[in-house]
């Protein structure tokens, strides 16, 4: 396995600190145009603002923090290489996230194997975090309890379904996207199914998961 650096990135043969000073743009579409134009700021400032939520990401489709780092490195490296040849995008996370996904099924190998097993396997672990019990005050420890026992009894597809949506703030498109559903519809039929199984398995559903539905 490769040993790589997390807070220093490659940019024309030496290496960018993260303390650099980073270069601001009002949008994620001005970024990646920046990016894809040649600046080495732009690339920095992708690479420190979505490298923790890649990681995170990362980790629950595959608990192995070596190969995910490996993986999110392989990403930026193929983007810096690539640089000229990438379409745009106004929303960077969610098009890292697509290249990260398939980038840690490449370094498995055998994609269809290893989805089938990533399908079965007690991935995409989250929690109801001390923040969104604030949210809904009327929440006691017992009930949080309850929320996160819930939360683990979902299939990995549902808890996967409701990270992107919850915690991430995808749509659903971009969900369908993402766990290549047939549509937005699909996504949005599986939210409210994981949604209803959350109600089932606690009793309730928390506001913050309520007020946090899109439309």
């Amino acid at each position: 396995m490769k040993n790589q650096q997390t807070n220093a990135v490659p940019v024309q043969g030496k290496n960018v600190s993260s303390n650099d000073v980073l270069m601001s743009y009002p949008s994620d579409f001005e970024l990646w145009q920046a990016f894809k134009n040649g600046s080495n700021a732009a690339f920095l400032s992708i690479y420190k603002k979505y490298f923790n939520s890649l990681f995170s990401y990362g980790i629950r489709i595959k608990d192995n923090e070596d190969l995910v780092k490996d993986a999110i490195q392989d990403v930026f490296f193929d983007l810096k290489k690539n640089c000229n040849g990438l379409g745009n995008t106004d929303c960077i996370k969610f098009y890292l996230f697509k290249c990260l996904k398939r980038k840690i099924y490449k370094e498995f190998k055998a994609w269809e194997s290893q989805r089938e097993d990533l399908a079965i396997q007690d991935s995409f672990s989250i929690t109801f975090s001390h923040e969104q019990t604030i949210i809904n005050k009327q929440i006691d420890l017992e009930k949080t309890r309850l929320i996160n026992d819930a939360i683990g009894k979902l299939s990995p597809r549902k808890r996967e379904a409701i990270y992107y949506v919850f915690y991430e703030g995808m749509s659903y498109q971009q969900v369908a996207e993402l766990m290549e559903l047939c549509d937005s519809k699909s996504a949005r039929d599986l939210i409210y199914k994981a949604l209803k199984c959350l109600r089932d398995f606690a009793g309730f559903i928390p506001v913050f998961f309520l007020i946090n539905i899109p439309f």
